[in-house]
C-alpha cells in the first residue's frame, strides 16, 4: 500500500528554460502531501512534468513556495529553470494568501499566481516614463545656491 498521496490543488502549464536558452512548455501540478492510512497532512508539493515524461517533485513541510523553490533547485541539477513568479525575489505572500498560490509585487496591482510569469515593471504605456524621469532629475538643482 502507497503511504504518500498527493492531493492536487492546482494545475497548470509553465515554460522552463534550458541552459541553451530554449524555452520548453511543461505542465505541473501543485498541493498538498498526506501520509498514513488515515492521510494525515505532511506538507506541499509543486510536481512538473516535460513533454518528453521526465518529472521533477519539490516537497516541503511548511510552505508551498518553499516546495517550489525546491524544485527549482532539483531541476537546476540538470541545467533547467522554470520561468515563474514564485521564483522572483520580489514575489510575496500576504498572511491571507500565504499557502493558496497567490502573491503579489509592489510594482503589479493585480495579484499573481505563483506559476504565472513574472509581470514587467513597466506596464505598456509607460514606456516613455524612463525618459520622462531622466529630464525631471536632470533638471533639479537640489541644495545648490545659484552665483
Amino acid at each position: 500500500m502507497v503511504w504518500r498521496h498527493y492531493e492536487i490543488r492546482g494545475r497548470g502549464t509553465v515554460s522552463v528554460l534550458g541552459d541553451d536558452g530554449v524555452a520548453i512548455d511543461a505542465t505541473y501540478n501543485s498541493g498538498l502531501v498526506a501520509t498514513g492510512k488515515t492521510r494525515v497532512f505532511a506538507g506541499y508539493f509543486v510536481r512538473l512534468t516535460l513533454p518528453s515524461g521526465t518529472e521533477f517533485l519539490g516537497e516541503d513541510e511548511h510552505s508551498l513556495r518553499s516546495a517550489l523553490l525546491r524544485l527549482a533547485s532539483n531541476m537546476s541539477a540538470v541545467k533547467l529553470a522554470p520561468q515563474c513568479a514564485g521564483l522572483d525575489p520580489r514575489w510575496r505572500e500576504s498572511a491571507l494568501s500565504e499557502n493558496s498560490g497567490f502573491g503579489y509585487f509592489v510594482f503589479h496591482p493585480e495579484p499573481v499566481h505563483m506559476m504565472d510569469p513574472t509581470p514587467s515593471a513597466l506596464g505598456a504605456n509607460d514606456t516613455d516614463i524612463e525618459a520622462e524621469i531622466r529630464e525631471a532629475v536632470e533638471g533639479m538643482r537640489i541644495g545648490l545656491a545659484p552665483r
